[in-house]
């Protein structure tokens, strides 16, 4: 006769949605941050930012160098003489060899000094410290508005994927799609500044002078990354929402009889915060070069119209200060994201 199997003892009651996942995932998420795990993911990643960074220089660089005309040529004009153009580029350090330069502007650029602008002679650095907060004021502002419209949309219309406004949603958002922010921007001014005389064309007062004035005037400029933004966010949350909706821990937890609230937002909106975080990272990205459109369409003195305007003049240190930069702010963006990834959901932090 077999003795009757010795029954195991009680376990804690885990949340209906982890489907027995809970304990490894506490695990996983305590090995993002025991034993040097969270600084050791930084550390790897800030390591690669010294390759790409310098990457990303060589090839601005090479790009610049391409560009038909020059420095010389922008400051002293298409009728200058060759012996006129020679004693200006050895000013400035043009005459010689390309790897020679290259190298010199690296070996500053690594200690912080990005050098001075072939055309005004200020230092690089100052000049991206006075354009900076420009371009992060409009990006922030575009980001946020776009979270605290978009997110709630994707959701409702994943919520109501087959009935009329879930479908009504994602039609709006598609025709937003094809909508270019530099024609949004004409239309709205048309409207909104010079039709009705609500919001202000032109001017920016820095918001450490007079905040309330720095926010009515970049309302104008932010409401094309807004919309624009929105119409990409809306259509990738609704459909990451649609799947996490139709998930089966969602299907256990409503079947528990839990709040349809509670279900959508702690464990549908959980699962799909993920890719809802990719997506912000990508438009942030993204937004960065919408401003290069409307900063010239607005004059606004931020990085996008410091770049054009580089480019235009042939201003080979502005142009690759502005670019590291750039770069820079995408490599930490996407460290972030991948950090707050790994918080949510341990499995995309890529180990």
């Amino acid at each position: 006769m077999r003795p009757a199997p010795a029954l195991a003892p009680d376990r804690p009651r885990e949340d209906p949605g982890d489907g027995g996942a809970a304990p490894m995932a506490r695990a996983r998420r305590r090995g993002f941050f025991a034993a040097g795990g969270l600084p050791r993911f930084v550390l790897r990643r800030l390591l690669l930012f010294i390759p790409t960074a310098i990457g990303a220089g060589l090839l601005t660089f090479l790009l610049v160098k391409i560009i038909p005309g020059g420095p010389a040529y922008a400051r002293l004009g298409e009728d200058a003489t060759p012996e006129a153009i020679a004693v200006v580029e050895k000013q400035l350090g043009l005459d010689k060899p390309v790897v020679e330069q290259f190298f010199s502007w690296l070996g500053k650029a690594v200690t912080g000094d990005l050098g001075v602008s072939f055309q005004t002679g200020q230092p690089v650095s100052k000049l991206i410290g006075n354009a900076l907060p420009v371009t992060l004021e409009l990006v922030l502002l575009a980001i946020v508005g776009t979270i605290v419209i978009a997110v709630p949309l994707g959701v409702f219309a994943a919520k109501r994927a087959d009935r009329r406004s879930g479908r009504w949603i994602r039609t709006v958002s598609g025709v937003g799609l094809a909508v270019p922010d530099f024609f949004l921007a004409l239309v709205l001014i048309s409207v909104f500044s010079v039709g009705l005389g609500l919001l202000p064309r032109l001017g920016y007062p820095r918001f450490t002078v007079d905040p309330a004035d720095n926010l009515y005037h970049v309302i104008l400029p932010v409401l094309p990354m807004i919309l624009g933004g929105s119409a990409i966010v809306i259509r990738q949350v609704s459909a990451a929402m649609v799947d996490a909706l139709a998930s089966d821990h969602t299907r256990t937890a409503r079947a528990m009889g839990l709040s349809e609230r509670v279900v959508t937002w702690r464990y549908a909106f959980r699962a799909a915060l993920p890719t809802v975080l990719n997506v912000v990272a990508l438009l942030a990205l993204g937004q960065l070069g919408v401003t290069l459109v409307l900063e010239k369409i607005f004059v606004l003195p931020g990085m996008g119209s410091a770049l054009v305007n580089a480019i235009g003049v042939r201003d080979y240190t502005l142009i690759l200060g502005i670019v590291l930069v750039y770069v820079l702010i995408a490599l930490v963006v996407n460290l972030v994201v991948d950090i707050v990834s790994g918080l949510v959901n341990p499995a995309n932090r890529g180990e």
